[in-house]
């Protein structure tokens, strides 16, 4: 279920506090849509760039600025997340980081990308478990807070407003892709950032 609108950054604080208010305002507007006793689960997720938060493109234009700012350059993603009970005043928030380094890629792969339209309603203009992935070289931190939601995150923030036990493992999660997707561009080695 998704919130009944997109909701915009706090002015005048940090990132890591900005996208977890941000999870939290999601999360209380679905509160409202849900019967009492509902546990509420909302992340958001924010890019990082050389010149402050990134956000969401709303056309393709401002999707390649935003990927021409990023090329070959080192940035950070934030994933908020925010837990709460719809019946009770218990809810838990947290904000997991990891910074990803971008190739420098082709304006040709650049405008492909971009004409895919995968870009668009992206935070940062890329989707690493899409297309955006081939202009990864390397990411450190957990893979699931690039693709949106840390779910060691999330499951430690359930088990604290207390959902019910058994709560899986992280380690029961898998983080990998299931399915093959042809790359854009030829495949990369990965490396450290």
């Amino acid at each position: 279920m998704e919130p009944p609108e997109d909701v915009s950054l706090p002015a005048g604080v940090s990132a890591e506090l900005a996208v977890q208010l941000v999870a939290r305002q999601k999360a209380v507007a679905v509160s409202k849509l849900v019967s009492p006793g509902t546990y509420v689960l909302s992340a958001d997720t924010i890019v990082v760039g050389p010149h402050g938060p990134l956000g969401k493109p709303r056309t393709p234009e401002m999707a390649r600025e935003m990927l021409n700012d990023l090329r070959g350059k080192r940035h950070t993603v934030l994933t908020g997340v925010c837990a709460m009970c719809t019946e009770s005043d218990h809810e838990a928030l947290g904000v997991s980081r990891s910074a990803v380094k971008f190739c420098d890629f082709t304006d040709d792969a650049l405008d492909m990308y971009v004409a895919s339209g995968e870009p668009l309603d992206r935070a940062g203009a890329y989707a690493i478990q899409g297309g955006g992935s081939d202009f990864v070289e390397a990411v450190a931190g957990r893979i699931d807070t690039v693709i949106g939601l840390d779910v060691g995150l999330a499951l430690r923030l359930l088990g604290e407003i207390g959902y019910p036990d058994p709560l899986p493992r992280t380690t029961d999660i898998m983080l990998t892709a299931t399915r093959q997707r042809r790359p854009l561009a030829p495949l990369r080695t990965a490396s450290r950032v």
